[in-house]
């Protein structure tokens, strides 16, 4: 997990606030349910994505309006792949969507992808694997002592193994490993790890703030709407069922109730607002939620915790991942998403477990895409501005919103 910290200090009611140390460290869109109390509390509008815009674009609204444009496409795809399935590929700088696909896709398919690609271009491509094939492989593999991580190649060519490093030996000389058709490498790693501990939050609640729990400090997630009330969405390594919670400048804000272990989900309930923190660990700027949206690999994400604040340039490198993440006490924690931060520095950090990620959209808003659960690969707190605790991490996980919704009934928030 990720160490959890909370909010950030708003325009004239925000506090300073702590962070806190890290231990473990395809869905259409949902239509959302406003809170039906949202309080007058000012909104400073944040600015979207920041940094380097990648390649072969001249801003990053250009980015987001192919992107847009690209996971449409691919959600029409996965509300009816078949079981030849094997992954999307949505990367605005592919300027096409890839479906790669086991055997014959079949007539349906087909007649999509002739009706998208009169708008979008498409292109199946052939796959040796299914995307249900590999999941297989990688949950079996998920189990072998010191393996730190499966990931299914969302080409359809395989898995990569990734072991602790001084086991690297040991784990390619395992049985299950070494007569798996489906591992195409296996390579040296750290295993994901979960991230706990912005600062001093008010009601109702905006997501990507600091929280405290008898466990660490955390960030909160998403407002969601659950049998008509709203509560907000975390991860569940941040606290267990029934204890209490605080904002990061110590107030009083609610308790923990539906706590799914190997989802790493759990809910506070408490009144939170379909906004999430923007910019960095003390700002005071947020974003509206608008919808949700699925995460497909080659998309560009936004991380945006209470310990290290938000950051861009962060591109989806696989899907439904199940994974051993320490100090998350299951054999496997998932379905994740694996992203990178594309520069080398810093995409999530301690304390940013439970926050948010979204995908800016082209009219201002953004939609939630997943709450963090765990980074990897660390990097030093030189190149994770904003956040005082080292290291932060490189790679990202998060739990897709849509699994989150799922579980518990769900609909999300907007505003």
């Amino acid at each position: 997990m990720i160490d959890s910290q909370h909010t950030r200090r708003r325009t004239l009611l925000r506090g300073a606030l702590a962070l806190a140390g890290a231990a473990v460290l395809a869905v259409s869109p949902l239509a959302g349910v406003a809170s039906a109390s949202e309080p007058a509390k000012p909104v400073a509008a944040g600015a979207g994505p920041t940094g380097p815009v990648p390649a072969g674009f001249a801003s990053w609204t250009e980015l987001i309006s192919v992107q847009e444009r690209l996971n449409q496409a691919a959600t029409r795809v996965a509300a009816v792949k078949g079981a030849g399935f094997a992954g999307i590929v949505a990367a605005p700088e592919n300027r096409e969507l890839r479906v790669y696909w086991k055997g014959d896709a079949g007539t349906r398919m087909r007649a999509l992808v002739r009706d998208l690609n009169r708008t979008v271009p498409v292109r199946l491509v052939p796959a040796r694997y299914s995307e249900a094939d590999l999941a297989a492989t990688a949950r079996k593999l998920a189990t072998v002592p010191d393996v730190a991580s499966v990931v299914p190649q969302v080409d359809g060519s395989g898995v990569q193994v990734v072991a602790r490093a001084p086991k690297l030996a040991k784990v390619r000389a395992t049985r299950a490993v070494r007569d798996s058709a489906a591992v195409l490498s296996v390579v040296a790693g750290d295993a994901p790890v979960a991230t706990y501990t912005r600062q001093a939050d008010i009601p109702n609640y905006y997501g990507g703030g600091r929280f405290w729990s008898p466990t660490g400090g955390c960030s909160t997630g998403f407002a969601i709407n659950t049998a008509g009330t709203v509560r907000m969405l975390t991860a569940g390594h941040c606290g267990e069922n029934g204890q209490s919670v605080t904002t990061g400048a110590g107030a009083a804000m609610g308790t923990i109730s539906n706590k799914i272990t190997c989802t790493d989900l759990e809910i506070i309930n408490t009144g939170s607002w379909g906004r999430v923190f923007t910019g960095g660990p003390y700002s005071g700027t947020s974003v509206a939620i608008g919808g949700t949206a699925g995460s497909f690999v080659g998309n560009y994400i936004v991380t945006t915790g209470a310990t290290s604040g938000e950051h861009s340039n962060i591109q989806v490198t696989a899907v439904n991942l199940y994974l051993a993440v320490g100090g998350i006490p299951c054999g496997t924690v998932g379905p994740l998403v694996q992203a990178r931060q594309l520069n080398g520095t810093c995409a999530v950090a301690p304390g940013d477990s439970g926050g948010p990620v979204i995908a800016y959209r082209t009219d201002g808003k953004a939609n939630a895409l997943g709450t963090i659960t765990a980074g990897a690969a660390a990097v030093a707190n030189n190149l994770c501005p904003g956040t005082i605790y080292t290291p932060g991490y490189n790679y990202v996980y998060y739990i897709p919103i849509g699994t989150s919704l799922a579980a518990y009934g769900a609909s999300i928030v907007t505003s």
